[in-house]
């Protein structure tokens, strides 16, 4: 058995059989919290499945309270055993790969339903037909075998699938409607530490599974909410996620005595992307001379401050910062510092570093010409993009940074504004616009982020319109690889091509804000909402005379 929030790694083809991994289950025996816990996420909230295209981080992050996993988040980005209805899962086999699955005995959906592998079959033989990357390893299994007794269940996989413990998580029952209606979502049944008495848009409220043996005593209910900001002083126990960082924000935490925080990375990197097939951007030293010309650190002193906790310029396309494998700094934080100096040189140019002279000199080679502040392609045509962005505050922010700065460069800037961050980037795939500006969510796993230049471009996978030979071989290599730190060469081989092509301009993570108030114990600031929300049937409230 792993331990919690560890790895593990396989080398040629070893067999990994003590690779299950599990979560003891606590006495049923302890007293029930009676209390309720406000927690505050990003929103707005939608009734997706955790599969469908359209669903959202949090979204995803509060089915995994009242759905079925093989798999959860820690703070640290890391999957571990959930140990509740499925009790186990085990790589037993590398040649085939093969997991297998244990059942936890006399599971049943809030419905009555009863829960076993067949339920797991049923939910496979759905979900490797849907349009959606995080399908991928649905598709790559070749069979399910249930054992005799439901408790048990096979998978063998057709080719080999490194990230299998991306895989049966937020399991939905057998049979129940999979769209995005509010309707479909309140006729789903629940199976978890919690179920759903109401959801909205902007409001959930949960209540404790009495029928669930693990954590007992967590909180008997959960209002979660998107309003974004923590009161200033909060009535009952709370805790807020945001990626609502401003620099009044970070201010009004040292303020509040009775308010706990931690500030740190995200796992939503900012991201401006080409359009592979414009006139202009389809040309890599165009590209390259947009990207470098941008003052990155600038962008981030004047959204956040220089001072108080800010990220740095992006180092990676596939990573946030903060992520095990990210292979840049940790920022201008609480903890390691790094900066970007900007180059003047032009005799060297480095992809990943700001460079305004290296700029220039590249609009000079081709031909560009610099009249009246503003510049010219060869063939007398203002240099002007048309720009789409997010639908987010920071995406807004960070849009209108980067048009102030190409316009005081001679660049000019036609922005239009997206529904979703996902539409922006299939704007610049399919060359509806020369350029995209949006906030992309990255994974425990590069393969997730990857998939954006390699396979079917998928709507969640962000597709960039980019695909060649070379970023397909990388990606069909990456996802066979099981050991985690010969896969990450390869996943930052994959990084550095994409960067140094130009196709996408990594600008920053987006840091987070985790407040809770002193009545709430075990909450831990973590990189992705999910890794938070996890965490939510472990916390307890502080006894009164605890907590001066």
């Amino acid at each position: 058995m792993i331990p919690r929030g560890s790895s593990f790694r396989v080398a040629g083809t070893i067999l990994l059989l003590s690779a299950s991994l599990m979560v003891s289950v606590a006495s049923a025996t302890t007293t029930q919290v009676v209390n309720t816990l406000n927690l505050s996420l990003p929103g707005p909230f939608n009734p997706c499945t955790v599969l469908d295209p359209n669903a959202t981080a949090t979204t995803s992050a509060i089915l995994d309270l009242v759905r079925p996993s093989a798999f959860q988040t820690t703070p640290g980005d890391n999957l571990v055993g959930e140990g509740g209805a499925i009790a186990s899962a085990e790589l037993t086999s590398l040649n085939p790969e093969t997991i297998v699955y244990t059942i936890a005995p006399n599971q049943h959906w809030s419905n009555g339903e009863v829960f076993d592998a067949t339920t797991l079959i049923n939910w496979w033989n759905l979900e490797r037909q849907r349009a959606s990357v995080q399908s991928d390893g649905y598709r790559d299994i070749g069979s399910l075998i249930a054992g005799n007794s439901e408790l048990t269940l096979t998978a063998t996989f057709a080719k080999p699938y490194a990230e299998w413990n991306l895989l049966f998580r937020d399991v939905e029952a057998t049979q129940v409607p999979l769209g995005c209606t509010w309707a479909d979502f309140n006729a789903r049944p629940s199976l978890g530490p919690y179920s759903v008495t109401s959801a909205s848009s902007h409001k959930f409220v949960l209540v404790s599974n009495p029928n669930w043996t693990l954590n007992p005593a967590r909180f008997a209910r959960v209002v979660i909410t998107d309003s974004n900001a923590a009161p200033s002083n909060p009535i009952g126990d709370y805790v807020s996620y945001s990626l609502n960082v401003s620099r009044q924000a970070l201010e009004a935490v040292s303020s509040r005595g009775n308010i706990l925080s931690h500030i740190g990375t995200s796992s939503s990197l900012l991201e401006l992307t080409f359009g592979p097939h414009r006139l202009l951007t389809k040309r890599s030293d165009v590209r390259e001379g947009l990207s470098l010309i941008l003052n990155r650190q600038e962008i981030i002193d004047n959204i956040f401050g220089s001072v108080t906790f800010s990220p740095s310029p992006a180092q990676s396309a596939l990573y946030s910062q903060g992520q095990d494998a990210y292979p840049g700094g940790s920022g201008n934080g609480p903890s390691a510092q790094s900066t970007t100096t900007t180059i003047t040189s032009t005799n060297q140019t480095n992809a990943l570093v700001d460079c305004r002279a290296c700029a220039i000199a590249l609009f000079h080679k081709l031909k560009f010409h610099f009249v009246s502040s503003h510049w010219y392609t060869s063939t007398g045509q203002r240099l002007a993009l048309r720009v789409i962005v997010g639908p987010s505050g920071l995406d807004h922010e960070v849009a209108t940074q980067i048009e102030d700065q190409w316009a005081k460069d001679g660049i000019a800037a036609y922005v239009t504004y997206a529904s979703s961050d996902a539409a922006a980037s299939l704007a610049a795939a399919d060359n509806s616009v020369d350029v995209a500006i949006f906030t992309r969510p990255t994974s425990t796993t590069a393969a997730y982020t990857a998939r954006s230049f390699a396979g079917p471009a998928y709507l969640d996978s962000y597709p960039s319109g980019v695909r060649n030979n070379a970023f397909n071989a990388l990606y069909a290599k990456g996802i066979d690889i099981f050991n985690p730190v010969t896969a990450e060469a390869t996943w930052l081989n994959l990084d550095q091509d994409i960067i140094y092509d130009f196709w996408v301009r990594p600008l920053f993570t987006a840091p987070s804000l985790v407040e809770w108030s002193n009545t709430v114990s075990s909450v831990y600031g973590g990189i992705s909402v999910s890794g938070l929300v996890d965490e939510v049937p472990s916390w307890t409230e502080i006894p009164v005379n605890s907590q001066g």
